[in-house]
């Protein structure tokens, strides 16, 4: 019997193949847009969660309680030591130091060494490191990793180095002068992971590569940065509490007054990777709002099938009326119809699994490039698709293989069914699928706005043609000689020694103390360190006093106009000559000479900060070079030779400033690129809906068309006739689609502190789009049936 219904389906869908088409198309497209968004999702939410300890293990982080509440992912070396000499519920801790950057050289048996410039790739751990996260070895172990100057690396990487010889015992030397010994192959890190090193250090070898770190580092409990994660493995989740109140007490002894302005908490390892506020990747608001936008796409995918299937009912209302004459039930037929819809979807499902496999390199090359998508479990992808086919089977089929299944035997021989019901009911559909759509068109057009307007914007510097170049450590013994070359330069403006550009993500801030009072200030400043071309090379204005002079003995500070604000004053000529105390910078006691115009320090997703510039020429570690000329190439080939007759063992690398700019909005650009491809996919499974119901109505009213032809009706008055009623239902999807568009956008706008206001020509432009798509579609079909012979149409029952 089941035999039976299959072929039955199947000679149905090969009769009607242009509507068959249609729905399997349309289908196809939205589970293929579903499964990629599936792929999205479930490959975020899995960051860390193999790890066999990944329900018990925590990131110490902290909140410096000031007047605006800053968030440090990071400890410090003597608050690890602490915690790991041992508290009740906490079972293991381990240190990550990350972030550092390193010229390495190898050599793997040629003659001549290799270097590589490896910037943040390169970790310090601790011997608990590998107790408390899952590694897969392939040779060595980690208690190798307890001697200094020893290294695991992984594979990716000792082929990078060595090519296919075994890198077991090889060494790598770190900055030209500290040899370390290769000790263990670590298998490649899945993607799905935000402890993304490709090299292991033991920390027993921090004081070998840094000689000069200060003792500060491994006593002080307040020497707390964002490159020292503290992770903790804990007994079980009940314990966080009293693992945060014991940590509270501990700093309370080692920090004595200053812990009032620290909160420390733990934070779980599952949440590091969403956590805005400490650095995550990516925001689970993001992930809901595209689970959403994959349900809805779905939704106009079954309403099209709906659609399609009952605007049919009329063509087989004498089937199914002969049907029940011949001795049919109710019940068969919903079988029947049931099958057509599994048939339909199973079709559809192929094709979808194809295109995704088909298309998946290319999203990963083009849309994912920063995370690319990885088949994580291909059980979890079996369960979706399962649960997917389920819930298309009933949201698509159950309606209308009821409806169709209960239509009246003796209406159904005269030809006569339920159509104004239907009519209204498809009505209301296509209004449906047409507002979901529209309110992505709108979406879309306000988010490509809002991300052009904040790469755009003036963020108060001057970021044109400045390339930004790491400085080695031995930087400081030829930064004479590296001046004047680059002095010599037909193509360089000017440049500057500093620590990070002005936008850097790595910036410095701590709270200040201004002329004498009484207290430090309870708000943070960023700290701008530079030498006096700094003002110049980046085009920030001086608006009272003077630059900064570089000196030995004293320290002078520029400090912005949001600066002088917070410290209660109007006038800018009021803070010259004024002494000032840096907390972030060792607090040493300067003297303000000049204030200049506000800059943004971050992203134009927050607002402008307090912000004091100074020179420590100990903290440089970028050359920042303002560019002139059109041939920019040509300048970095000029920089790069200087370079390497400066520093022969250094890599020379480097990077535009506005790119670096345009890396800050990575995830705004991520989220306007996925919400466009949902709005697209939207769209067409909306056009193919379309395309089928104004194919159906055309060939309904095909005797009227040809009577009216024959009357003396234009094509144009044919075409008008065909899609007046549906143009209307655009409207009416429109007028829906405005407002809640708004209302979203407008939501999703108060995240950014520089934003665009929602101007009344982006629901026009979107209205206008919406038309004329509609029109394309509907035109296919209605100058089709206005330019056929009205002869033939008469003829037609």
């Amino acid at each position: 019997m089941i035999r039976y219904y299959i072929k039955i389906a199947w000679r149905s869908l090969i009769k009607r193949k242009f509507y068959s088409v249609l729905n399997i198309s349309g289908l196809a497209i939205a589970i293929a847009c579903s499964l990629f968004l599936y792929l999205y999702i479930s490959f975020h939410l899995s960051f860390d969660t193999y790890h066999v300890k990944s329900s018990t293990t925590y990131r110490v982080v902290n909140e410096l309680l000031l007047e605006e509440t800053l968030y440090e992912k990071g400890g410090s070396m003597a608050m690890y030591k602490a915690l790991k000499r041992g508290l009740s519920r906490v079972t293991d801790a381990a240190l990550m130091l990350d972030s550092y950057s390193f010229t390495v050289t190898v050599n793997n048996g040629s003659k001549t060494e290799k270097r590589f410039k490896e910037d943040r790739n390169v970790a310090l751990v601790s011997p608990e490191w590998f107790k408390m996260f899952s590694y897969s070895w392939i040779a060595g172990n980690p208690a190798q990793l307890n001697a200094p100057n020893t290294v695991s690396i992984t594979r990716k990487q000792a082929i990078k180095y060595f090519g296919n010889v075994n890198p077991i015992g090889k060494t790598i030397v770190f900055d030209n002068r500290q040899p370390v010994k290769v000790v263990g192959l670590i298998d490649d890190k899945p993607g799905n992971t935000d402890l993304k090193a490709g090299m292991y250090v033991s920390l027993s070898s921090l004081k070998n590569l840094y000689p000069d770190i200060s003792n500060d580092f491994f006593t002080d409990w307040g020497w707390i940065n964002s490159t020292t994660s503290i992770y903790l493995s804990i007994t079980d989740k009940k314990s966080k509490r009293e693992v945060e109140s014991a940590i509270a007490d501990l700093a309370k002894v080692h920090m004595g007054g200053n812990s009032k302005y620290y909160k420390f908490r733990l934070q779980p390892l599952a949440d590091v990777h969403f956590d805005s506020q400490y650095g995550g990747a990516t925001q689970k608001p993001l992930l809901i709002t595209l689970t959403i936008i994959g349900i809805l796409i779905l939704i106009i995918a079954s309403v099209n099938y709906i659609n399609l299937s009952i605007a049919q009912q009329a063509k087989r209302s004498i089937e199914i009326g002969m049907r029940k004459v011949l001795g049919g039930t109710s019940k068969q037929l919903f079988i029947q119809f049931m099958t057509e819809t599994l048939l339909t979807n199973c079709l559809a499902m192929l094709i979808a699994v194809g295109l995704v496999v088909l298309v998946l390199p290319s999203a990963n090359q083009f849309l994912f490039a920063q995370e690319p998508l990885l088949l994580i479990s291909y059980n979890g992808i079996s369960i979706f698709l399962g649960i997917l086919f389920i819930l298309l089977i009933t949201l698509s089929g159950f309606y209308p293989a009821f409806v169709l299944s209960k239509i009246n035997v003796f209406k159904d021989l005269k030809n006569e069914t339920q159509s104004l019901k239907a009519g209204f009911l498809r009505k209301i559909l296509v209004v449906i699928q047409n507002s979901v759509a529209q309110t992505l068109i709108i979406c879309t057009l306000i988010m490509v706005l809002q991300v052009r307007f904040l790469k755009h914007t003036d963020m108060g510097f001057n970021r044109n043609a400045v390339v930004l170049i790491p400085l080695p450590d031995s930087a400081e013994l030829k930064k004479d000689f590296l001046r004047k070359k680059l002095e010599a330069m037909p193509h360089v403006q000017t440049f500057s020694f500093c620590f990070k550009s002005p936008s850097s993500e790595n910036d410095r801030g701590g709270s200040v103390h201004f002329d004498n009072r009484p207290d430090w200030e309870t708000w943070p400043a960023r700290s701008a360190i530079g030498d006096t071309s700094y003002v110049k090379s980046f085009g920030l204005q001086i608006i009272a006093g003077r630059n900064i002079r570089e000196s030995k003995t004293t320290h002078e500070y520029l400090i912005n106009e949001k600066m002088v604000y917070k410290l209660g004053l109007k006038d800018p000529d009021d803070v010259i000559g004024k002494p000032l105390i840096a907390g972030e910078l060792d607090e040493q006691k300067g003297i303000i000479v000049g204030v200049v115009k506000d800059f943004n320090t971050k992203s134009l997703i927050k607002p402008v900060e307090p912000v004091l510039i100074a020179s420590f020429p100990d903290l440089f570690s970028t050359l920042a070079v303002k560019l002139k000329g059109q041939d920019l190439q040509e300048a970095i080939s000029g920089i790069r030779k200087s370079w390497e007759e400066i520093y022969p063992q250094e890599v020379f690398d480097y990077q535009f400033l506005d790119d670096q700019i345009a890396n800050l909005y990575r995830k705004e650009d991520l989220q306007q690129k996925v919400i466009l491809l949902a709005a697209s996919v939207a769209i067409i499974i909306s056009c193919l809906g379309l395309l089928g119901l104004v194919s159906l109505v055309t060939l309904q009213r095909t005797k009227e068309i040809g009577i009216r032809k024959v009357l003396g009706a234009s094509v144009t008055s044919i075409i008008t006739l065909l899609s007046k009623d549906f143009i209307k239902l655009i409207f009416i999807a429109i007028t829906i689609a405005s407002p809640l568009s708004w209302f979203f956008m407008n939501k999703w706008l108060q995240n950014f502190a520089y934003r665009i206001e929602v101007q009344w020509w982006v629901f026009a432009l979107a209205a206008i789009l919406a038309v004329m798509i509609a029109l394309i579609t509907i035109s296919f079909q209605a100058i089709k049936a206005a330019l056929a012979n009205p002869v033939k149409s008469l003829r037609m029952e």
